[in-house]
């Protein structure tokens, strides 16, 4: 037997693992390689020391404390969740509410509401016409990517991507639901 093969033989023969038959080469070999019989030796008198030992038990509440922790610490989770969520809502609401108030004020007056209305109109007809050409620019972009083999690959690419991201907007929806019902 080789010093590798009976280092690795030691630890179960010492937990007593092995057979009369296997154990035997071990014996043969420990009476004949000193290095290995200090280090068996070595590993006999660190297992009684280890047996002599107490063995360490946790507090007896132990596992009702760490639960316990858990549940807290996933309670703190939601709940931090939650107010950043609602907090987050509650500033777009106050943003919004301010932007009504401001213009409510602003119409309140015949001069500014005239003058709102005025340019307000010209620039809702100014960009709906910007979004009519950037639609139009988007249809011609998709003609032109599905009159390519290559660039259908890539327009397929893209809906998918927009696809995958209507479904991580709606798992996050669904996640936002969730963590308000609790």
């Amino acid at each position: 037997m080789q010093c590798s093969e009976s280092r690795e033989c030691m630890s179960p023969y010492l937990d007593g693992l092995l057979s009369a038959e296997q154990a035997l080469p071990l014996q043969v070999h420990l009476a004949d390689c000193e290095a290995c019989a200090e280090e068996w030796e070595a590993m006999c008198w660190l297992s009684s020391w280890l047996k002599a030992e107490p063995m360490a038990s946790p507090a007896p509440d132990f596992t009702t404390q760490v639960v316990r922790r858990l549940q807290q610490r996933e309670t703190r989770r939601r709940l931090y969740s939650s107010l950043g969520v609602c907090m987050g809502s509650m500033g777009l609401w106050a943003l919004a509410g301010a932007v009504l108030l401001l213009l409510f004020i602003a119409l309140w007056h015949p001069l500014i509401r005239v003058a709102l209305l005025d340019v307000g109109l010209s620039l809702a007809k100014d960009v709906l016409s910007i979004l009519a050409v950037l639609g139009k620019a988007l249809c011609l972009v998709v003609y032109a990517l599905a009159a390519r083999p290559t660039s259908l690959l890539l327009l397929g690419y893209a809906i998918l991507a927009l696809g995958l991201t209507a479904l991580w907007a709606h798992v996050v929806f669904q996640r936002w639901r969730h963590v308000l019902q609790f």
